[in-house]
């Protein structure tokens, strides 16, 4: 990190955050001789590609001194973007709602992008007018407060507000698995739209690893309905159905869960199956005592 900024001047000291691991928070502070020096790094390095992912390069702000999360904030998170949207297109998609400081999609290009606004109320308006509103290229986008992982690590464990952040985002989003290969994205929304108005629809290839080989038999889908009453009108008609043919796999359709969820879901069930295995193996060690009567004479 120190190497990156050398060239802009006299460096007083340099400090990378990491976990207790030894691994990367993926943030740190350096500290310039000079104003002019720091000035000079953010004006080069601000939003450059630096080992595959785009850096925010700027002037510290002292904890005191700082916007508290959810409540004064200027960034957003934007999610449903066409994969082939550029940095322009998201600019001027957000710029009628206010001055803009940057704007720059993932370079995964995996769909997300991030906005940040000069002021609270332009970032406000633009969350509250554009998500799930918003549409592009026929899908509805999805705007939520940016958080970053350094402030995410900041909040008590279990209020994860990256977490909560997805949760209400994708509140009436549905996973659909066991789709077949030969359905479109379009047939899938033609036929969902039964249960209510959809915002967007995602087929997602399904690849499973059969002896080092992949394999894909089928699509999983993602669909974001209007609101929640059609998300649970979706499921009662389609979970377990065979609405593209019975020759298929029957569908399994339920609410989208994140990363976060599963993971404690998983915990949570080998928690009570390691349980109920020591409940099972102390039935079985316990001494049994047979009574014999005694026989009179």
């Amino acid at each position: 990190m120190k190497k990156l900024f050398d060239e802009f001047g006299t460096i007083k000291s340099a400090k990378l955050e990491v976990f207790a691991s030894g691994e990367s928070r993926g943030f740190g502070y350096i500290q310039f001789e000079t104003q002019e020096s720091a000035q000079a790094a953010i004006g080069k390095l601000h939003g450059s590609e630096q080992g595959g992912n785009k850096i925010d390069v700027l002037n510290h702000v002292k904890k005191d001194e700082r916007e508290d999360v959810g409540e004064n904030y200027t960034n957003l998170f934007v999610q449903n973007l066409p994969q082939d949207f550029t940095d322009a297109q998201l600019h001027d998609l957000f710029k009628e709602f206010g001055t803009i400081d940057s704007a720059s999609v993932n370079l995964k290009k995996n769909g997300t992008g991030f906005v940040s606004y000069k002021e609270h109320d332009d970032a406000k308006r633009a969350l509250e007018t554009a998500s799930m509103k918003l549409k592009v290229q026929g899908q509805a986008i999805i705007v939520s407060q940016h958080v970053s992982r350094k402030e995410s690590d900041l909040v008590t464990k279990g209020q994860n507000p990256i977490v909560q952040n997805q949760k209400e985002a994708f509140k009436s989003n549905i996973f659909v698995r066991f789709i077949p290969k030969e359905v479109s994205e379009e047939e899938l929304k033609a036929k969902f739209s039964e249960a209510g108005e959809i915002l967007s629809v995602r087929l997602k290839e399904h690849v499973q690893k059969i002896n080092g080989e992949s394999f894909s038999n089928y699509n999983n889908g993602f669909v974001l309905y209007q609101d929640v009453q059609s998300a649970q009108r979706c499921i009662k008609m389609f979970d377990e159905s065979n609405c593209f043919g019975f020759t298929n796999k029957a569908l399994r359709v339920d609410f989208w869960q994140s990363k976060v969820d599963l993971k404690q879901q998983n915990e949570e069930k080998n928690a009570a199956g390691l349980k109920q295995l020591i409940t099972y193996v102390m039935s079985q060690n316990k001494p049994h005592y047979q009574t014999q009567g005694m026989q009179s004479m």
